[in-house]
């Protein structure tokens, strides 16, 4: 049976190339025809050049392997030395200090960390795969180009995608409106707010009393408000068919009351989507910052860096890397005119669209009754804010993409890269001592995500609700729109008021 001849590494295929031409010329020099043998002295000063060729591959081939067999050595032994060194410091250093080697090592990593991870992470900017960053980035590579024809178009197209990402987040959550300020209002439907949240202590306690008028009385009586629309209407259609019954239909049927199945829910999904609202808006600060911090000068974001230690084709071989892996990305300075285009054209209406979809996602999880519903949009909510991400992915160019992955952040703070073991020690033990603490550590992402879910669930109930004279929050008045759509002017100017009509469909003192 045939069995498959083994597939040869690289660095072996490499040294067995010259072997193989020298047996083709062996092979070329043997199968000569009979009409050269004829001619004998052609034929020896053929057959001596061969050899002679032959001879002189084979003693370059045996150079390169006593080459390479030294660069192997030197890579085996560099490390046993290197460990050797370090574990002398780490025995010095544990006996000078009383303490074992696996403790020394310990507080030695510790100190390590301190003094890099921790401080270069407080002054490190990264970008993201996204559509915004590609737009800040592409126009300085093309830029640090000369502008090349390729590079120009995959600048532009860069901007093609993020108007595109801007009508499609902005229209999703228009759309949100039109449903909360519209239809729902030619629906019959009131804000929320509390109602059904006191439930449990119904039917004694505070805030008993539903948009119908009646009391709550246990949480049977408690439905959706699809659901306590078609109830109503079905006593409201009996009471009109049967005109001479109307008394006794409404008595009979009880289409219960429209609340909110579970407040804490609420709250706790309200906080979820904000914690995914703060981190949209850390990357946006994260830009911001970046933009500052760069030289307002023209400067050089690629390069060809090989390294210096040997040539490129030995590097190649020894790293196992490719020519792309020379290539280095990196933020450098940008002139002051890219900085006010990236600042009007991507900063600016990424933090509007995020204020909008903050305030928009929190009224829609507030206006959400039924805790399955509320879980599932509050998961939903979220693709809006990583739509810009999805574009990246499905529409860059590769090429983009590749840039976006390999490009450097920039990093204002780093620990001391080269420190000894000693002065590791030393950062640990001074961190120990420190009665202080450190407020880098603090968890300002938590503080901020609560802040702002009690800025906007505080402004819900300020525009949308009042206080009931039984307790807890109603929904206020409610007015039918003057035109069945939403206006695109109220919807990007917050301080613009949508028109109503005069008449109230409902009030809370109304009702029932």
């Amino acid at each position: 049976a045939l069995k498959p001849r083994p597939r040869r590494g690289r660095r072996e295929r490499a040294m067995l190339g010259p072997r193989l031409g020298l047996l083709a010329a062996e092979e070329t020099a043997a199968g000569a025809s009979a009409e050269e043998r004829q001619n004998p002295k052609e034929n020896a000063s053929c057959i001596t050049s061969c050899w002679n060729s032959r001879d002189a591959q084979r003693s370059s081939d045996k150079r390169q392997m006593q080459v390479h067999s030294m660069r192997e050595q030197e890579r085996k032994l560099l490390p046993e030395k290197l460990d050797e060194q370090v574990s002398q410091d780490m025995l010095e250093g544990a006996k000078r200090h009383g303490l074992t080697a696996a403790q020394y090592n310990a507080r030695v990593a510790g100190g390590t960390i301190i003094s890099n991870l921790m401080n270069k992470h407080s002054g490190q900017f990264p970008l993201r795969a996204s559509v915004y960053d590609a737009c800040i980035v592409m126009p300085q590579i093309a830029r640090s180009n000369g502008w090349p024809r390729s590079f120009t178009i995959l600048a532009v197209t860069s901007f093609v995608f993020l108007f595109l990402n801007f009508f499609l987040q902005l229209f999703i959550l228009y759309m949100i409106h039109q449903e909360e300020f519209v239809l729902d209002r030619f629906a019959g439907q009131m804000y929320l707010c509390d109602f059904g949240a006191s439930v449990a202590a119904c039917p004694e306690g505070p805030n008993c009393i539903g948009p119908g008028g009646t009391n709550y009385a246990d949480a049977g009586r408690m439905y959706s408000f699809t659901d306590w629309a078609n109830r109503r209407f079905l006593r409201d259609a009996l009471a009109e068919l049967f005109p001479h019954l109307a008394d006794e239909v409404r008595n009979a049927v009880d289409p219960g009351e429209y609340g909110v199945e579970n407040h804490g829910c609420r709250l706790v999904c309200v906080f979820i989507f904000m914690i995914s609202v703060m981190s949209d808006l850390h990357d946006t600060a994260g830009m911001l910052s970046v933009i500052y911090h760069l030289p307002s000068a023209p400067g050089i974001w690629l390069e060809y860096d090989v390294p210096k230690w040997s040539d490129r084709k030995t590097v190649k071989e020894m790293l196992g890397c490719s020519e792309l892996d020379f290539v280095k990305f990196k933020l450098d300075g940008m002139p002051l005119t890219w900085k006010i285009v990236s600042l009007v054209l991507v900063i600016i209406p990424k933090f509007y669209i995020w204020g909008i979809t903050a305030k928009s996602g929190v009224c829609f999880l507030m206006e959400t009754a039924g805790i399955e519903n509320v879980i599932v949009n509050v998961t939903a909510l979220t693709f809006v804010l990583n739509l810009d991400e999805m574009i990246f992915s499905m529409f860059g160019h590769k090429v983009v993409q590749h840039i976006m992955a390999k490009i450097q952040p920039i990093v204002l703070e780093s620990g001391p890269e080269d420190q000894t073991t000693e002065e590791a020690y030393s950062r640990v033990e001074a961190d120990r001592n420190n009665k202080k603490g450190n407020w880098v550590l603090f968890p300002f992402r938590l503080l901020f995500s609560c802040v702002w879910t009690v800025i906007f669930v505080c402004a819900y109930y300020h525009l949308h609700c009042q206080t009931s004279d039984r307790g807890g929050y109603v929904s206020v008045d409610m007015h039918l729109p003057a035109t069945p759509i939403f206006p695109v002017m109220t919807f990007l100017l917050p301080w613009m008021v949508q028109e109503e009509q005069e008449e109230a469909y409902w009030t809370f003192k109304q009702a029932g």
